[in-house]
C-alpha cells in the first residue's frame, strides 16, 4: 500500500470550511506560510503538504511525489477545495492537479501559483545540484532572497540543505508533458523585485488553462509569503481591487473568436460606431471591431466609469485606441489594441499608458518595418540568424507603437513622432526598454520620448507591449472568458 503524504493544519476551524492546500518552496515546511496562520479565519481550513525530509519526516527518505501527494488529497480533501503551491510548490501543485484529474476526483476550485516559472521552462534550482554547500547558500541569498542568517546559522543548514537538495534533485530530473490544459481557475502572484522569476514570464501560466487566468504583480522578492502574505491572503479571500493603484496598470486579454456574444452585441455601440461597424466588407473584421468596442465599454463600466452614448476616442479607420475614461474625476487612462480576433486593453489611474499588441505571424513583412526602424537597429536585426529576425523586429516595433500611443495620450503629439528617430538596439529581451534618442534628431522627437519604460508581455502567438513613465509597475493581468464580462458589466455567476 502506499504511504500516504500528512499534511499539517495551520489552526482549527469551523466544520466544512473550504480547504486550501498548500505546497511550500523548495527547502520549505510548514513554517513558510507561518504567516497564514490568521489570515484565513473562518475562510480557508489551511493544510500545509509536509513534504519528505523535514518537520516530522526528517527521517524519511525518498523524493518528492505529486501522484502520492493527489492521492492523499483525494483522499482527505471536501468540496470546495483550492491548491496553492510557492515557488517549486507551483510546479509540483500543477502535476497534482493533473493527477487528481486522471483519478477522476473533482477539481479544486481554483489553483494559486507563486513566484513560480510555467511548467515548460527549466527552474533554476535544477541547475545548481552541483554547487557545494555555501555556494547554494549564497546563491538562495542573492538570487531567490532568503535571508542572510543563513551563512551563520549551521543548525539550520543541517536541516534545510538535506531536504533543499532532495528537491532540486526532483527539480532537475522534471519533464514537462503536454496535455490539455486544466479546467481549473488560475490565479498567480509575482514579485516585481523577484531576481528569479520575473513577473511577465509567469504570463506563461496562462497556457495551461482553458479557464481564466489572473496574474497580481506584488512590491516583493521572490520569497513574498514571508513579507507579504496578508496581501497574498485578502486576494484570494476578497478578489482584486477594481480601480489600479498609482503604481499599477491592469492588462486584460481577450480572444474574440471565443467571445460570440461581445462580438454580435452592436446595440451596446455608439451610432457613430454602429455605422463604422456596418461598413465593414469582411464578417470578420466587423464582428473584431464589434468585439473590441464593446470589450472596451464593459471594461470601462466595470471600473465603475459609464461610457455614455457617444463615441470612444478612436484611431483613423474607427478602431478604439488610447484615452481617457469619459467620466470627470476618474482618473482612469485606457490603451487598446487589437491585431485579428486578440484584444489587449491597459487601464492605469492618474498616469498615461500605451499598449501595443501584435499577433505573431511569420513571415513579418521586414521591408513594411524598414521606415520605422533608426540605424542602429537595421543593423542590428541584419546580423541576426534569420529564424530570429522576425520575432526581434516586431519586438521593437510593439515597443515603438506603445510609446507613441502613450506620446499622443500625453501630449497629442504620438501620431506625428517618426518612429525612426528613437531606437531599441542593443536592449535586452526580458529587461525594461529606454527609448534611445541620438541628440542630432532630439529636436524632431517629442522630449517626453525618452522618458517612457517598455514591458513587454510575451502572449504565446502574440507580444505585447506596456509603455509607462516610470522605472517599473506592478502588472495585474486577467484573461477574458465568455460569462466574465457580460452585458452592462455585470459579473456572470461561476
Amino acid at each position: 500500500m502506499l504511504p500516504e503524504t500528512p499534511f499539517a493544519s495551520l489552526r482549527r476551524h469551523p466544520s466544512g470550511a473550504p480547504l486550501l492546500f498548500c505546497l511550500p518552496y523548495a527547502g520549505g515546511d510548514v513554517s513558510a506560510f507561518w504567516p497564514w496562520r490568521h489570515a484565513f479565519d473562518g475562510v480557508f481550513d489551511v493544510r500545509v503538504v509536509m513534504f519528505p525530509g523535514r518537520e516530522g519526516r526528517v527521517a524519511e527518505p525518498g523524493a518528492l511525489s505529486p501522484e502520492l501527494i493527489a492521492r492523499s488529497i483525494a483522499a482527505h480533501h471536501r468540496t470546495p477545495y483550492s491548491i496553492y503551491g510557492h515557488s517549486m510548490g507551483g510546479r509540483v501543485a500543477f502535476e497534482v492537479v493533473r493527477e487528481l484529474r486522471r483519478l477522476g476526483v473533482r477539481a479544486p476550485e481554483c489553483l494559486y501559483v507563486g513566484a513560480a516559472h510555467p511548467p515548460e521552462r527549466q527552474e533554476t534550482l535544477g541547475r545548481w545540484t552541483g554547487l557545494g554547500d555555501e555556494d547554494l547558500i549564497e546563491e538562495l541569498i542573492h538570487r531567490l532572497g532568503a535571508p542572510a542568517e543563513l551563512r551563520t546559522r549551521p543548525e539550520v543548514k543541517a536541516l534545510l540543505i538535506p531536504a533543499l537538495r532532495t528537491d532540486m534533485e526532483w527539480l532537475r530530473r522534471y519533464r514537462f508533458a503536454r496535455q490539455e490544459p486544466l479546467d481549473v481557475p488560475i490565479v498567480a502572484f509575482a514579485g516585481a523585485h523577484d531576481r528569479e522569476v520575473a513577473h511577465p514570464v509567469m504570463l506563461g501560466w496562462a497556457r495551461h488553462t482553458s479557464s481564466t487566468f489572473r496574474l497580481h504583480t506584488l512590491d516583493a522578492a521572490h520569497l513574498f509569503l514571508a513579507t507579504h502574505g496578508d496581501q497574498v491572503a485578502r486576494t484570494i479571500t476578497a478578489g482584486p481591487q477594481q480601480r489600479p493603484t498609482p503604481d499599477e496598470v491592469h492588462v486584460w486579454l481577450a480572444d474574440l473568436e471565443e467571445l460570440p456574444e461581445m462580438c454580435a452585441a452592436v446595440d451596446e455601440l455608439s451610432p457613430g460606431e454602429a455605422a463604422r461597424a456596418a461598413g465593414f466588407r469582411q464578417d470578420d473584421h466587423r464582428r473584431w471591431f464589434v468585439g473590441g468596442s464593446v470589450l472596451l465599454r464593459r471594461l470601462l463600466r466595470e471600473y465603475g466609469v459609464e461610457p455614455g452614448v457617444g463615441d470612444l476616442p478612436a484611431r483613423p479607420g474607427g478602431e478604439p485606441c488610447t484615452g481617457t475614461a469619459p467620466c470627470t474625476g476618474t482618473g482612469l487612462t485606457y490603451s487598446l489594441s487589437r491585431s485579428g480576433g486578440l484584444v489587449l486593453v491597459a487601464l492605469a489611474t492618474g498616469r498615461e499608458v500605451g499598449a501595443d499588441l501584435e499577433l505573431v505571424r511569420p513571415p513579418l513583412d521586414e521591408q513594411a518595418l524598414e521606415g520605422t526602424l533608426d540605424e542602429r537597429e537595421r543593423d542590428e536585426l541584419a546580423a541576426l540568424p534569420e529564424e530570429l529576425r522576425s520575432h526581434s523586429a516586431l519586438r521593437i516595433w510593439t515597443a515603438k507603437k506603445a510609446v507613441l500611443k502613450a506620446v499622443r495620450e500625453a501630449t497629442g503629439d504620438g501620431p506625428r513622432v517618426d518612429p525612426a528617430l528613437f531606437g531599441f538596439a542593443g536592449q535586452r529581451p526580458g529587461a525594461t526598454w529606454v527609448p534611445e534618442v541620438m541628440p542630432e534628431v532630439m529636436p524632431r522627437v517629442a522630449p517626453e520620448v525618452a522618458e517612457w519604460r517598455v514591458t513587454h508581455l510575451p502572449l504565446g502567438r502574440a507580444i505585447a507591449a506596456i509603455a509607462v513613465r516610470a522605472p517599473r509597475f506592478l502588472l495585474r493581468f486577467e484573461t477574458v472568458r465568455q460569462g466574465r464580462l457580460v452585458r452592462q458589466g455585470v459579473e456572470a455567476a461561476g
